[in-house]
Parts: structure tokens; sequence; C-alpha cells
């Protein structure tokens, strides 16, 4: 007998995500997990034992729930589910609760390491009853926020509007608890406000179209995540021209049109105007910044740079199996080991001025601990050459 539809869609889901998070989670990656989930958690615990009871704790803790209340409804629809489905859509409240079921489990984890973070800080000044209250309003709270932009992707309201409410009725509702347990009631009202409120703007029949559009929306930004670690074919490949990237894109001179230097051009105006690389690295490296100015602690700072160099390159890696094989080499045909070569130059270029800029900015936060800074530049030029080497690798075994 066939499987239900919605048991299909979840384990195929469920091995896509199998697939790429042996990726995601290598031994580096867990290596550096554990490594920094240890010196935060100690540098966190060393702060919060020295300080007194303040609201700023509680505005804090607060805001991070806020936040990370925000699950994602997956309903693993197709573009085909449109035209073969709204026949059946009345006999299909199994396969919206289970996918409902699957998304709740698949969204919950940084709720969970984002609630401890939040009852340590809650730690200070507040009993283990306060703390047990706020734990089950953030259960409810997250609960809710499912069902509630589950209802409004069906609905005239834009999701934007929907977070920005979810964040200002989950920040009120726990910092009203904080101040006085009794206080929860008026979070609840508030939240259950909201959901009546989608509910009563909900479109009788369902809107298939706005359905799997916003499932394939929700599925690119997962493979984009993806991207960040590992090259990810169901992607879909956009560019964009910047103007403000123009001034780093000079013609080069007249010698430098050959089979020597042209590609190294060519790769340095694919990175600037890719749509999604630029804007990934420079996030990331603000999340990095905002994550060592936020510690500042020596060690975790050192882990910090070296995992998010590690994570650029490769970012970077995937420019050249992404473009290396499509029109350029069609247009002008040159021996493998020129492309090759010409991606080495651009890339270490552009790691040797990240690591620069992370270097600079750890001399800032550390003046005492300057040498070290001497060692990003030359980590990101070994991991650089390393995982180039190991591309070619893969080339050489595929071109035979």
């Amino acid at each position: 007998m066939k499987a239900p539809l919605y048991k299909s869609r979840i384990e195929d889901d469920i091995k896509i995500r199998s697939y790429y998070g042996k990726y995601i989670f290598n031994s580096h990656f867990l290596i550096f997990l554990t490594i920094a989930a240890g010196v935060f958690l100690y540098s966190l615990l060393g702060i919060l034992s020295t300080m007194e009871p303040t609201i700023y704790l509680d505005l804090i803790a607060a805001l991070i729930m806020s936040v990370l209340l925000l699950p994602k409804y997956r309903s693993l629809l197709k573009e085909a589910d449109v035209l073969f489905l709204p026949p059946y859509e009345k006999n299909m409240k199994r396969y919206f609760s289970y996918t409902s079921q699957y998304s709740f489990w698949l969204n919950i984890g940084l709720p969970i390491v984002g609630l401890v973070i939040a009852l340590l800080l809650l730690s200070v000044g507040h009993s283990v009853v306060e703390m047990g209250v706020f734990a089950v309003m953030a259960v409810i709270l997250y609960i809710m926020a499912l069902f509630i932009r589950r209802n409004a992707i069906n609905s005239p309201v834009s999701q934007n509007t929907v977070i920005t409410l979810l964040v200002i009725i989950h920040f009120i509702s726990l910092m009203l608890l904080l101040q006085n347990v009794f206080f929860a009631a008026a979070g609840l009202a508030l939240i259950a406000g909201l959901y009546y409120w989608i509910n009563k703007k909900q479109y009788k029949n369902l809107d298939w179209t706005t359905l799997v559009n916003y499932e394939a929306a929700l599925l690119q930004k997962y493979y984009q995540y993806v991207s960040m670690f590992t090259n990810v074919h169901h992607i879909s490949k956009q560019y964009k021209r910047r103007k403000y990237f123009d001034s780093l894109l000079k013609q080069p001179k007249p010698g430098m049109f050959n089979k020597g230097h042209m590609y190294e051009y060519l790769f340095k105006r694919t990175f600037l105007r890719d749509n999604d690389l630029p804007m990934i690295i420079l996030r990331l490296l603000l999340i990095f910044t905002v994550a060592m100015v936020w510690v500042h602690q020596l060690m975790l700072s050192v882990i910090i740079i070296l995992f998010g160099l590690y994570i650029i390159v490769l970012q970077m890696s995937q420019l050249y199996t992404a473009q290396a094989y499509l029109l350029w080499p069609k247009i002008w045909p040159v021996k493998r080991e020129y492309i090759q070569e010409s991606y080495i130059r651009f890339s270490h270029k552009v790691m040797l001025a990240i690591s620069l800029a992370l270097a600079a900015l750890f001399i800032i936060l550390h003046p005492p601990y300057f040498y070290i800074a001497v060692i990003f530049p030359l980590w990101g030029y070994l991991l650089n050459s390393y995982f180039s080497k190991s591309v070619y690798k893969k080339e050489r075994l595929l071109s035979d």
C-alpha cells in the first residue's frame, strides 16, 4: 500500500537534511561548536557570578526569546500540487496536521538553546518559580507562533507584519511576567487575540499558489544556508549589479587581456555581482564582529576568527565550481591550469583582505596580544590552498 503523502514528503525532507547535515556538522565544525560553547558558557557563568539583579538582564532574556520563538511552517508542498491537490482540499486536514508537527520539531533547536541562555540570565535575581513560568510561557508562545505563521500564509496579511507583531507580543508578554507572574495572563490574551485575528483574515479556500511559493522560498533559503558549507546543486544562482562595487571592477590593462590573467578578472566580476555571496560574507563578518565585541574573551575571539575564515573559504571555493564549468571555458577555452591559477590568485587576495580586517579587529579588542593576529592571514592562506587543491583533485578524478 502506498504511503500517505505527508509521510513520503517528510521522509524526503529528512533525507535531504541528513545528506547535507553530514557536510555541515563535520568533525571540524563539531570541534569548533564544542570549544565555542564551552568557552561561551564559562564566560557567561563568570560574568553572571559577579552581577547584581538588574532589569537589563530581563530585557536581554526577553529579547532573545522574542526573536527565537518564530518557527517557520513547512508545508512541503510542490509546484505540481497546485494542479492536483485542490480537489482534495477538504481531505487534507491530516496532511497539514502532520506537517505542522514536523515543523514544530524541525525548528525547536534554536529556541531550546535560547531558553537555556535566557534562564541562565534570569538565575540572577529570579526564583525557580518565575523561571519555570518563563519557560512554560516560552513554550506556549512558540506553539502559538507556529499556528499563527501557518494560518497567515493563507491570508492577505504579510509575513513581515506577522513577524513584527509576534516579536512585539513575545517581548511584552515575557517582560510582564518577569515583573509579576500573574501578568502572564495579559501575554496569553495578546497572543490569543493575534491568533483569532489571523484566523478571521484567512481565505475560505486555500491559496495553493501562495502556499507553494512560500514553501519554495523557505527551501531556497535552506539551500542558501547549506551553501555556506558545501556545494548545493538545487540552488538557483542569480546575479545583480551593485554600482557601489563598480570602482573595484576597473577594466584590466591591454597587456592583461590574456589567458594567464583574464580569468582572474572574470572571477572577481562574478564574485562582486553574485546575488548572495558578497552579502553572505558581509553578514558573517558582522556576526563574528558582534560576537567578539559582546563576549570580549581572548580565546573565544581567536576561535571565532579561525572558524570564520574557515566558513568564508568554503564560500569562496564554490565560486570556482560554479563558474569554471559554465560559459567562460566554452567561449574562451584554455588549459584548466590557467583557470585554476587565476582562481588561486583571486581567492588569496580576497582571503588576505578579510583576514587582515579580522586581525585589525582582534588587535583593537586585545591590544596586549597583538602578536597572535599574525596567525590569521597564515590560517586563511593555508585553508584556501588546501580547499583549492581538494576541488582540483575532484576535478581530475572526474575528467578522465
